[in-house]
């Protein structure tokens, strides 16, 4: 299993972009708990202070990282990703020392933006790097650091406040970027063909020629159409999980036994599917069954919540797991499809505007899940997105199999 998995790795230079991904992801979730307890319990603020924290964390990954990803692709990718670990480093700084909430959220939007260029960096630079035999497993791999720092990175941060300070995690998040750029010094020269050409065409030629790409690529557009759908189906009741755990029977301090159930999920479900590829040669396919199987899995939480049966806890966390696993079964070929689907001078492009579209519906759904909740109930959210879940998937099967024997028709 890990042979397979873990083969990219012999490349030095994915080594060395993957060993870098690892401290900024554990970055990006490190000091997600140390924001929240200081502006909640040290400040003293509300939801609203809490929601414009997501909300300024998401604007820069809907607006300005696709209109920078031009930059992203004519720029040296290593020169570009140093740099932005270092201005992380500076704006991580800024946060420990916030006075105050409007500080706080300057410093908040700033790291975000350098993170929101240094993403689509790394992705063009995975393409640059990784032949396309070892993609399935270097995708996989990418998945599996994001995934596994969800869970790591919380869980981390809440330990060092609770031994060190409030702040403390800034301090070990700093630390992290910096070991970052120690291994991305290792990286060799990435020859970039966009870079070569860039004064050839104009910044708007260029930003137009990565949107042109997405609608003119069939299962590219399909890959982002579904998965942007799906988070937004996702996030609707993402918010309303701490009310879903409470009907269920959780008790405060157990809530996390089931998040962590679907962080775990998620993380076997990549190491499965790196060991497995066979989804590649059907990735849309591979993302609809997990999107059917989702949905059904989420109508029947939905069923359970609203009071129709009871499942010992043990159970209601075997089913957030398997939520996880079905999680990684979509994610994991939808990346697959961004880097195998997207020439490499246009990485960067393709990938800030694939990341802007999520990001838009992850900051969307939550307001609309709760106002869903207040008129349907959690329950209802819940069930609702179970069945558009379900409907998702099994109309995205139809369409492929139609075009699928589109093809073979024009072929034969």
């Amino acid at each position: 299993m890990e042979a397979g998995i873990f083969k990219p790795l012999k490349n030095k230079a994915y080594r060395s972009l993957f060993g870098a991904q690892v401290f900024s992801d554990l970055g990006n979730w490190l000091d997600f708990i140390a924001i929240q307890v200081i502006v909640a319990y040290h400040w003293g603020l509300g939801e609203a202070a809490i929601a414009s924290v997501i909300i300024i964390m998401g604007i820069p990954w809907v607006i300005i990282g696709p209109l920078a990803s031009v930059f992203v692709d004519r720029l040296p990718q290593k020169i570009l990703m140093i740099t932005c670990l270092l201005l992380r480093v500076l704006f991580v700084a800024g946060m420990f020392f916030a006075p105050n909430l409007y500080v706080m959220l300057l410093f908040v939007f700033l790291k975000s933006t350098v993170a929101a260029l240094y993403d689509p960096a790394r992705q063009s630079a995975i393409r640059h790097t990784v032949s396309e035999e070892d993609l399935p497993e270097a995708v996989t791999l990418s998945q599996l650091s994001v995934n596994t720092m969800k869970i790591v990175g919380p869980a981390l941060g809440g330990g060092l406040i609770a031994l060190y300070g409030v702040r403390s995690p800034f301090i070990f998040e700093a630390a992290g970027f910096l070991i970052a750029v120690v291994i991305l010094m290792a990286l060799p020269k990435i020859e970039s063909e966009s870079s070569a050409k860039k004064q050839e065409s104009s910044y708007l030629d260029d930003l137009k020629e990565g949107v042109r790409h997405i609608f003119s690529a069939r299962i590219l557009k399909a890959a982002i159409i579904l998965s942007s759908i799906a988070f937004f189906i996702i996030f609707l009741y993402d918010g309303l999980f701490v009310f879903v755990a409470q009907n269920l029977g959780f008790a405060g301090e157990e809530f996390g036994l089931l998040v962590s159930s679907v962080g775990f999920g998620s993380v076997v479900g990549a190491l499965l599917l790196g060991r497995f590829t066979s989804w590649k040669n059907k990735p849309i396919q591979q993302m609809a069954l997990a999107s059917v199987m989702s949905g059904i899995l989420i109508l029947l939480i939905g069923v359970g919540v609203y009071g129709v049966f009871e499942l010992p806890k043990i159970l209601w966390m075997a089913g957030a797991f398997l939520l996880g696993i079905l999680a990684a079964a979509e994610g994991v070929p939808y990346g697959y499809v961004l880097q195998s689907e997207t020439p490499k001078n246009i990485m960067g492009r393709v990938s800030s505007a694939a990341a802007s579209l999520q990001t838009f519906s992850m900051l969307v759904a939550p307001a609309a899940g709760a106002m869903l909740a207040k008129w349907i109930g959690v329950s209802g959210v819940l069930a609702g997105a179970g069945i558009a879940t379900f409907f998702l998937g099994t109309i995205a099967l139809a369409i492929n199999l139609r075009k699928n024997v589109e093809a073979k028709s024009i072929g034969a």
